[in-house]
This record gives C-alpha cells, sequence and structure tokens, in this order.
C-alpha cells in the first residue's frame, strides 16, 4: 500500500492523528521537502513520533517514482506532505501510476494554504480563481502570471500568488521581489493591473504561532521585511461588505487601503470588446460590398455567422461576460481573416 498523508500548514503540528498512525505502521516513509520548507528540528521531531527514519526526497525522486512504486509493490510506504496531498498534481501522477500497478492507495488529507487563505483573511472561498505560481525572472513565462489575474480580476475573483520555493538552493522569492515583478510585468502588458495603488495581501508562515497577514497598496508594502517564508501574496478582486469588514477588523488595515482591484480590469475589458466590435462591424460591411460588387453571393452565409457572432459579442457584454464577449469577436473576425487566407475575398480591417 501506498499512503499520502498531509502534514497540513507549517511543518509538523498541522499533522493528523490517523496519518500519525499510518506512518507508524509504514515500513517505508519518506518526506516531501519540495513542495514547502520544513525545519530540521520539525523532521528530527516527527521521527521521534513515529519511531522510525524518515527519508527526505526531493521533486525528482517522487515525480521518477520508480522506487516508491516498486517498494510498495512489498511494503506498507507512506509519503508525507505538507499541506494537503492532493493540491499538486505530481502527487496525483504518482497516486494514479500506484493504482495501475495494482497498489492500493490511500489518502490522509490536511489543510492546504489554498484552504487555510479564506478563514485566515475573511475573503470568500468561493470568490476565490485559478491560483498561479509566480518564479523568479526568467524561469517561467511571466505572461502566465499577468494573464490568470487579469481574467480572474474581469470576473471579479480573487488570485493566490504562490511563491517559488526551491529545496536544492533553499531559495524562497520574497514578497518584496515578487511585487517589484509584478510591476515589471506591467511595463511590458500596460493593462494597468499592477501599479502603486494596486490592493494586495501578503500572508506569512500561515498555521504558524508567529504567522503575519498585512495588506494595503502595493507601494505601501513592497519595501516592508516580511520574515521566514513560507510566504503567499494575494490580489483581491471585487470585495463584499463583509469581506471588506473582515480585512478591516483581522487585518487591521485601513479602508482607504481598501480598492476594487476588479474595476479597472473589467473597464479594459469593455473597452476592448468595445474597440473590437466597431473593427469587426466595419470589416464586415466593407467585405459584404466587395463579395456583391464580385459576383459572390455563395459569401452571405458566412457574412451572417459573422454578423451573429457580433450580435452575440455585444449580447455578452452586456451581460457583464467579458470572456465569452472577446472570443465571439474573435471568432467573427477569425471567420473574415479565413477569406483572405484562402484567397476568396480581401479584407480590409
Amino acid at each position: 500500500m501506498l499512503s499520502f498523508i498531509g502534514l497540513g500548514l507549517y511543518g509538523m503540528n498541522g499533522i493528523s492523528v490517523m496519518g500519525l498512525d499510518l506512518a507508524k505502521k509504514a515500513d517505508v516513509v519518506y518526506l516531501d521537502v519540495y513542495t514547502s520548507p520544513i525545519p530540521q528540528d520539525d523532521i528530527s521531531s516527527l521521527q521521534g513520533l513515529i519511531d522510525k527514519k524518515i527519508i527526505a526526497v526531493g521533486r525528482d525522486f517522487i515525480e521518477d517514482g520508480y522506487d516508491i512504486i516498486n517498494q510498495a509493490k512489498e511494503k506498507e510506504v507512506a509519503l508525507m506532505i505538507p499541506g494537503d496531498p492532493m493540491v499538486a498534481t505530481t502527487h496525483m501522477d504518482l497516486r494514479l501510476r500506484a493504482e495501475k500497478a495494482g497498489i492500493k492507495t490511500y489518502i490522509v488529507h490536511a489543510s492546504s494554504i489554498l484552504s487555510a487563505l479564506p478563514g485566515e483573511t475573511g475573503l470568500h472561498i468561493y470568490s476565490f480563481g485559478k491560483p498561479v505560481t509566480l518564479m523568479r525572472s526568467g524561469w517561467a513565462p511571466i505572461s502566465t502570471v499577468y494573464e490568470v489575474v487579469y481574467e480572474n480580476l474581469t470576473k471579479g475573483l480573487h488570485t493566490a500568488v504562490l511563491l517559488e520555493y526551491d529545496h536544492s538552493t533553499d531559495f524562497f522569492l520574497k514578497p518584496g521581489d515578487a511585487l517589484q515583478s509584478l510591476l515589471e510585468m506591467e511595463e511590458d502588458f500596460e493593462q494597468g493591473i499592477f501599479h502603486h495603488e494596486t490592493f494586495v495581501l501578503v500572508a506569512s508562515r500561515v498555521g504558524s504561532h508567529f504567522q503575519s497577514l498585512s495588506g494595503g497598496k502595493l507601494v505601501n508594502l513592497i519595501h516592508q521585511d516580511y520574515g521566514d517564508p513560507p510566504h503567499i501574496l494575494l490580489v483581491p478582486g471585487k470585495l463584499h461588505f463583509t469581506e471588506v469588514d473582515a480585512l478591516k477588523t483581522l487585518l487591521k488595515i485601513d479602508e482607504d487601503q481598501i480598492t476594487d482591484n476588479s474595476s479597472r480590469a473589467q473597464r479594459l475589458a469593455v473597452a476592448m470588446v468595445t474597440r473590437y466590435v466597431r473593427a469587426s462591424k466595419k470589416a464586415l460591411s466593407k467585405a459584404r460590398e466587395r463579395g456583391k460588387a464580385e459576383g459572390k453571393r455563395h459569401l452571405d452565409d458566412l457574412f451572417e455567422n459573422v454578423e451573429c457572432y457580433i450580435l452575440d459579442a455585444e449580447r455578452f457584454l452586456n451581460m457583464g461576460k467579458h470572456e465569452l464577449a472577446i472570443l465571439s469577436t474573435g471568432y467573427a473576425e477569425g471567420l473574415l481573416d479565413s477569406l483572405r487566407f484562402i484567397g476568396e475575398l480581401e479584407v480590409e480591417w
């Protein structure tokens, strides 16, 4: 059997009685040390509790999974993981491979930073969008981070921005450096999402007795010292009045520091769709005139589809469904462009 045992938040204190029992019964116990930093003292204490050696392993060992799966065919193997075991896709991949090899798997769930943030900040859990990880400059496409935050904000959703942790070098991206990276992204994308007035939260060492939660305008947070990791950033979207009350009460944030980050993103989406719709209508009108002049009546059905997509874009925009509005204008433009690509009709934009 292969057991995935969640350790919960910050170190070993979040492990459950069930998790301890399975670890004690296991023949081999591994510890994932790449997901989040675990103090060496906690590892030593955990070894004392289960009365056996704990083998610390990194991402490569778990992704390969060869030794774990082979041992689990003959023995009871436990893999202890910070947070909740199945939040990381690497662990789910290992579980699926084990099951396909005929190995029974068992999960001991625990608290995750993603499930803890709503309780610690007062932000509603159903108002969180897709999370994203911010890496050091050059390590991953910065466009991904920007696009995720922007997409969430257009829907009024909050974004949890995880910060890179590299256990092999004991590197953890500092919140100040992460905030500076967000400002640098803005210089490239220029959509007005990140600026000195952007409202941001910084959560540090959540789950420990010395956790820290800060919030305010980005310019007031970027130069602060947040101490030891782990840290996580939050970019709030549209805030319910109860969320504002929680931020003021729990995090002691002054009301003048709390702003609606989503309002600007939504205005940008509206302006973008309006501009695209206007251009598409103009191009469609010219294409119809040229098609009629050239006797290409067989294109009428295509022109009608283009018009339907434009009308859909306007309808979605009025409904506040900005993403669908942008997609509809894209379909309209794509159909018109296809005529030019196949040499059927020259379309002017």
